[in-house]
């Protein structure tokens, strides 16, 4: 009976442990170098800017005379990919992008410049990268933040700036410097033919355009272009009394039995407002069908709208 008692009560104990540290709020960890350059990305205005005086900024009076808003002071911020930060939140490619221009500086120039960041991530974070399969992002992940603040070189004064708390996989970079003369062996990338004609007169580094991005903008830019299309079309008066207007690039059936391949959906509009609305679309040369039994069961309805303009 007492070996029992014993048994439970280390069974107990080992489960104590495991709850208590599963259960701990936060873990950290940081990341390494994926190939061998380090990436800045910035907008198009910005870049100008950077040509023009030929290197990068961390001081935040500099920054701030030229309207660059900076989101950690005294920092430079590198990353290992082009695409980790082409917008300002994660998952770009639902808000857009706003940095459509990045400058690339082989590895070599930087190693003993830039330290990691050091992520604070939880537990459901984990779960979510182990389901990604993503592990090699928790190869660093410890509780004990000042041993990995040792082996990263990070004093106890420094951490505030290499310290971040979400969006652990944009896997960034810093440096803390008041200017960072950009060197000879750097190359720029930019994602319009017209950025490039202006580039290549601010700096004599190489220029490049980055096809892949100009065409992730003509595609993001597809259907805001087309509700400001819209938008014109109707008026601002009548624009505003339509909830919401999505473009549709799938086939859609119409009633006369032919197909639209390009078509917008406008959600909940009202009767009265309608009619004039179908009326101006129509008169801009687009096909409209209105479901059947519209605003027979509630007092809104959504219309279709071909873009295939006759």
């Amino acid at each position: 009976m007492q070996l029992l008692r014993q048994l439970i009560q280390n069974v107990k104990s080992e489960i104590a442990e495991v709850h208590a540290e599963i259960n701990k709020p936060f873990y950290f960890c940081s990341f390494g170098l994926e190939d061998g350059y380090f990436y800045h990305t910035t907008y198009w205005k910005n870049l100008k800017g950077i040509l023009r005086d030929g290197f990068l900024s961390g001081n935040p009076v500099y920054l701030k005379e030229r309207g660059v808003r900076q989101f950690h002071p005294n920092m430079i911020c590198f990353t290992t990919s082009k695409w980790r930060h082409l917008s300002n939140m994660p998952n770009s490619m639902f808000f857009g992008i706003t940095h459509d221009c990045y400058l690339k500086i082989p590895r070599e120039e930087l190693i003993g410049k830039v330290k990691p960041v050091i992520y604070e991530v939880n537990i459901y974070e984990i779960e979510s990268i182990i389901e990604a399969g993503q592990y090699h992002y928790l190869a660093t992940l410890t509780h004990d933040l000042e041993k990995l603040m040792h082996k990263l070189g990070i004093s106890k004064e420094d951490l505030p700036n290499y310290l971040y708390k979400t969006w652990y996989f944009e896997n960034e970079f810093r440096m803390k410097a008041d200017r960072y003369f950009l060197p000879e062996t750097t190359e720029v990338y930019v994602s319009s033919y017209y950025q490039r004609k202006i580039a290549q007169k601010l700096t004599h580094l190489p220029v490049y355009i980055d096809k892949e991005i100009m065409r992730l903008k003509k595609k993001l830019s597809f259907r805001p272009r087309i509700r400001r299309r819209i938008r014109r079309i109707v008026g601002d008066d009548l624009y505003r009394k339509i909830r919401y207007i999505e473009v549709y690039t799938r086939p859609e059936e119409r009633p006369d039995g032919s197909k639209a391949t390009i078509w917008v959906e406008l959600y909940d509009v009202r009767f009265l407002d309608a009619i004039p609305i179908v009326k101006r679309l129509k008169e801009a040369g687009l096909k409209v069908w209105i479901p059947p039994y519209a605003w027979k069961y509630r007092p809104y309805a959504d219309l279709k709208a071909d873009l295939k303009w006759t």
